[in-house]
């Protein structure tokens, strides 16, 4: 909006023309070298009362020289004070930073949203408009000119290991919060590994100081190579799609009543609130005591909300929930710290899950949408997220260099990958890491199982969760996945399929992104898609609350949905159910340049 600053008036109110200041201006000039010339004549010497007057006049008369010359200038080009406004108008340079202030965590609910939505087109006069289209209605609509693709930044952690400050103890069970009941294969107790330091400080890259990624040609390409991985959210006949592979308009009804459900429970300041909706209680799963985790996850239960919206085709910029998108973006934007983080007000044990589940949320709305409004702030989560991976074992666990485990390596991967596909890369040696861990976790025959960390046994819930992660790092490396490794987690898959009677959503989501993810790569994967697909979605379909004011969500009576509360359920079931579309389907890997063998089984 224009600045208008009023005409200054400084010296006269009446205007005078400009031949009238050239005259006064030269008579003045005239004046003042006279009396200079008299204050060095004995006259002027001598008397030394008139020698003050002469003094006071002459800076009078250069003041009014001044205040004159500067009305001239600042006004309407006559002289007068009464001529038009300057207006100044305040443009963005183009500097996405712009727009992305920072707010500071306490910040009012009812602060200025970060997002404004976009404004529309300058609206034309009705009878303008209306003789606009008489003398355009023949000519043929303009051709918009294509977007230019941004170059990809890279963003890197310091390889210098600094001293970070010990952050306040707390007891850490031996067993992560996201840890999911297995009744299939036998684990036993983890023990906490010894904290490691930060890798290093966040760098946090802008647009205009991150470094390029190399040319294809001199290196091989880290970029997921997918163009278009959003594009079926938001395909023609979407219906069809989803028929195909298995969903049905039962399938779409759950996702769209599910959705309601969320816009409705969202606040007015853009969270959705996770004690208002029965998280954080204690459940003492595995035996453990999590401090009921999941009490004031607000960014993480927001970022998961979001994912869920942003699933369906829904984001800031389209769809039927622009607004609600709009506003849960908002809120995380306002509640980034300072070096990055998204943690808010969660606790120890949900503070690194809060910060990768947001960090997924924004970027997956920026790679969408591709608005750089969003780019500073993704830059600084994912630069957060580097600092706190392990340097050693390749993980992330509850803080920033711990030694990890594979519950939190697959939020992190999938926030990780996603800010990849908006043109935030993480740098090479980070994959690597992450593929070092991957390999400390494999168990069974052929390396398809997996632990929770790497000194416990295996488990169905971190198989699944570590067989998506391997296929994400094969697109994100561009190689193949070890096919032996692979069919032996999805048989392990197959074996425990979904049920109404024990809902495991934390199971189920990362099993169905898997064996969704394998059977679009392989045709031969394709029935353990089915059977698995079957029996999920007569579980989802079946348990959704249908009647009262909770309609459309999942109830909370699931391993893990006291924590998570219930939009954490509606969130997960919802984003199970909208696989079919999800991702387009990969490209084509190339084959592995080397082997690798699996850890043997363990003995345990």
């Amino acid at each position: 909006m224009p600045l208008t600053i009023p005409a200054m008036t400084l010296f006269s109110p009446v205007a005078l023309a400009p031949t009238a200041y050239v005259l006064l201006w030269s008579g003045s000039l005239m004046l003042s070298i006279v009396l200079v010339v008299l204050l060095r004549t004995r006259w002027g010497q001598s008397r030394p009362f008139h020698k003050c007057a002469v003094l006071s006049l002459l800076v009078h008369l250069l003041l009014a020289w001044a205040a004159m010359t500067v009305r001239f200038i600042a006004g309407d080009g006559a002289g007068g004070g009464s001529g038009p406004s300057i207006r100044v108008r305040i443009v963005n340079d183009g500097n996405p930073g712009l727009s992305l202030a920072h707010i500071a965590e306490d910040s009012p609910a009812d602060a200025p949203p970060l997002l404004e939505p976009p404004p529309d087109e300058a609206k034309t006069p009705p009878a303008a408009e209306a003789q606009a289209s008489d003398t355009k209605k023949d000519e043929p609509p303009p051709i918009a000119e294509p977007a230019k693709p941004k170059p990809k930044q890279e963003i890197a952690a310091a390889e210098t290991p600094v001293e970070t400050p010990p952050l306040p103890q707390e007891t850490i069970e031996p067993t992560d919060v996201m840890e999911v009941v297995d009744t299939s294969v036998t684990s036993e107790p983890e023990s906490e590994g010894t904290p490691t330091p930060s890798e290093a400080a966040v760098v946090a890259a802008t647009p205009s100081t991150a470094a390029p990624s190399p040319p294809a040609a001199a290196a091989p390409s880290n970029h997921i190579a997918a163009s278009t991985p959003y594009s079926l959210r938001s395909a023609p006949g979407r219906l069809g799609l989803v028929e195909r592979q298995g969903g049905n308009a039962q399938t779409e009804a759950a996702v769209a009543a599910a959705l309601r459900w969320l816009a409705a429970a969202q606040s007015n300041d853009g969270r959705w609130d996770a004690n208002q909706f029965g998280a954080g209680q204690e459940q003492a799963v595995l035996g453990h005591n999590r401090g009921g985790a999941g009490r004031n996850a607000d960014t993480g239960i927001s970022g998961l909300a979001l994912l869920a919206f942003l699933g369906a085709g829904h984001s800031h910029l389209q769809g039927e929930y622009q607004d609600t998108v709009r506003r849960g973006l908002d809120f995380l934007l306002r509640n980034q710290a300072a070096d990055g983080n998204l943690f808010g007000n969660a606790t120890l044990y949900a503070q690194m899950y809060c910060h990768s589940m947001a960090t997924f949320a924004l970027a997956e709305a920026q790679a969408m949408t591709s608005d750089r409004r969003l780019e500073p702030a993704v830059a600084k989560a994912v630069g957060f997220c580097l600092a706190a991976q392990n340097t050693t074992s390749g993980g992330w666990r509850y803080r920033p260099g711990d030694s990890g485990d594979t519950s939190q390596l697959g939020w992190q991967m999938m926030a990780l990958a996603s800010a990849q596909r908006a043109g935030i890369d993480a740098p090479s040696h980070t994959w690597v890491r992450v593929e070092r861990f991957l390999q400390s976790v494999r168990r069974g025959s052929y390396g398809g199982l997996a632990s929770y960390r790497p000194d416990s046994g295996p488990s169905t819930s971190m198989t699944a969760e570590a067989l998506y992660c391997r296929l994400l790092l094969t697109e994100v490396r561009g190689e193949s996945i070890e096919e032996a490794a692979a069919t032996e987690a999805a048989a392990q898959l197959v074996a425990n399929l979904p049920e109404a009677g024990r809902i495991n959503l934390y199971y189920w989501y990362y099993a169905t992104l898997a064996l969704h993810h394998r059977q679009q790569r392989d045709d031969r994967a394709a029935a353990d898609w089915r059977a698995w697909n079957d029996a999920l979605t007569a579980a989802l379909v079946t348990t959704q609350v249908t009647n009262g004011q909770h309609a459309g969500s999942w109830n909370t009576n699931t391993v893990w949905g006291g924590y998570g509360g219930r939009v954490y359920t509606t969130a997960m079931a919802a984003m199970c159910l909208e696989v079919y579309y999800r991702y387009a389907p990969p490209p084509a890997p190339r084959a592995r340049w080397t082997a690798t063998r699996p850890n043997p089984p363990t003995s345990r």
